[in-house]
């Protein structure tokens, strides 16, 4: 096992994990930034110094999105990707260089989308899923950061193919464990809305449209990207769960080879956790073919992708929460005093909330908000924990356990209130994308809702400043190989 001990703690891998790492956290630090920019915009006299004056909220709001719900996302996928391509197979890079370009590509597509929002490059399109700014630079950014991740998915599945794990025959567990059978079906879901972005692009140029509708452009590939998001979410609940089972806090780590061990939730689930994931790809495998049924304008076209969101995943995420979360509470694990626990649970518990919301959904109003927030929020907060317990096996201490402690709380606090807020409001007839004036709060209700929104946002943006401080402060310290 010394090889790989070599390998992860020190060698390519743990650089390139740490570089993916650093690219998801400065995206989320990015998107705060022009959630920042969105308020100063709507202040008095300040706003008028920015590009396009007041009108530039709309450019900030696609800033924001993109970095917070796509970007970030998408790059922490990158990390896991090779994490658990690496880290918990024992196995090399395929192509140490390949890894290190995707890496530069999709930094360099993020710098551009930063430049494209932060000085107005062009108007804003606020479509669902992928909110756009059009412009060449920003095209172009956005390109660059798929593409590196496209080749990251590829690297990662060649180094599960054709590398051989560097440790002795008797000491390998035969087959992937579940978390990179996991991260080989998000790979697949962002490859295949890839291709769906491809298709419904293509399906409105081949019927010449001179000019492109975002929102169909995206609404196929977005749905997919979804299912990706909440695959990874649940692969992350899985480690988090390891390293809480264990006992473990962010400076009493299991040892690299034992981080992935399937031991902690015994054969037989790991093999049942295989077959939930895989029931994913009854909703992913198909989606391109939906492009051939129905036009991109038609309503069975929009239809299709929401029935298979509403339905495709509901069963293995629900049967996820009650396999992980019962093998951690058999585990006590609320005996523990680090983050893994607190993040996986509430991550847990957050998603079940947006769950039970999305249940609700009756008409076009904040409730429709109010389930998405708590979903990403959700897979948010796993992403946080498991920020926390990585990167001390990467060699980097963290900067603060106090409050890599607390953070996850603060956060789930206030993207709690802040959907709560929606719901209320919504349940009482607000309307969704209605700003300022528009929103009509004369009914009690409506204003009630609106002010518990305003204050769960405080919070949350105060939770995810809090993330972002630590972890910049943790990636940017000092190594303890130092």
């Amino acid at each position: 096992m010394d090889t790989i001990k070599k390998e992860i703690s020190s060698g390519s891998a743990a650089r390139l994990i740490y570089g993916w790492l650093l690219l998801s956290v400065l995206s989320l630090g990015f998107a705060g930034l022009f959630a920042l920019l969105i308020a100063l915009a709507r202040t008095p006299y300040i706003g008028e110094l920015l590009p396009l004056g007041r009108d530039y909220i709309y450019v900030g709001l696609v800033g924001h999105v993109v970095l917070a719900f796509v970007i970030w996302f998408l790059a922490f996928e990158g990390f896991l990707l090779v994490y658990t391509s690496t880290f918990c197979t024992g196995r090399a890079l395929f192509c140490k260089t390949s890894g290190f370009v995707a890496l530069g590509i999709s930094s360099v597509g993020v710098l551009l989308v930063v430049i494209s929002a932060a000085f107005a490059l062009g108007p804003a399109v606020l479509a669902n899923y992928v909110p756009v700014l059009q412009s060449g630079v920003f095209f172009a950014g956005m390109l660059l950061f798929a593409l590196g991740l496209i080749i990251t998915v590829l690297n990662s599945f060649a180094g599960l193919l054709f590398r051989r794990p560097e440790v002795k025959e008797a000491e390998v567990k035969k087959g992937l464990p579940v978390e990179s059978f996991g991260m080989v079906v998000g790979g697949i879901g962002i490859l295949v809305a890839v291709l769906c972005f491809a298709l419904s692009g293509y399906m409105q140029y081949s019927t010449g449209k001179v000019v492109i509708d975002y929102e169909r452009l995206f609404w196929g590939g977005g749905h997919v990207l979804q299912f990706t998001n909440t695959i990874a979410m649940v692969t992350a609940w899985l480690l988090l769960s390891v390293t809480a089972i264990r006992g473990a806090t962010a400076y009493e780590l299991p040892s690299s080879e034992e981080c992935c061990k399937e031991d902690d939730l015994s054969t037989e689930p790991s093999f049942v956790l295989k077959v939930l994931y895989s029931l994913f790809l009854l909703s992913i495998i198909p989606s391109p073919f939906i492009y051939y049924f129905f036009d991109t304008s038609s309503a069975g076209y929009k239809e299709s992708f929401t029935l298979m969101m509403q339905f495709g995943h509901v069963v293995s995420v629900v049967l996820f929460v009650l396999v992980i979360g019962g093998s951690m509470v058999k585990g006590r694990v609320w005996r523990g005093k680090g983050p893994a626990w607190s993040a996986a649970l509430l991550s847990m518990a957050l998603f079940i909330v947006g769950g039970i919301i999305g249940a609700r959904i009756r008409g076009i109003n904040t409730i429709i908000p109010a389930h998405y927030h708590s979903v990403i929020g959700a897979v948010t907060i796993s992403f946080m924990g498991l920020f926390y317990v990585v990167a001390p096996r990467i060699g980097r201490r963290l900067y603060s356990i106090r409050l890599a402690r607390l953070q996850p709380y603060v956060y789930f606090a206030g993207v709690l209130l802040f959907a709560v807020g929606l719901y209320v409001a919504g349940s009482h007839g607000s309307a969704r994308k209605t700003y300022g004036t528009e929103q009509d709060l004369a009914q009690a209700g409506r204003l009630i809702g609106m002010v518990i929104m305003a204050a769960g946002g405080l919070i949350s943006v105060t939770g995810g400043v809090l993330f972002v401080v630590n972890a910049l402060a943790t990636l940017l310290g000092r190594s303890t190989k130092a």
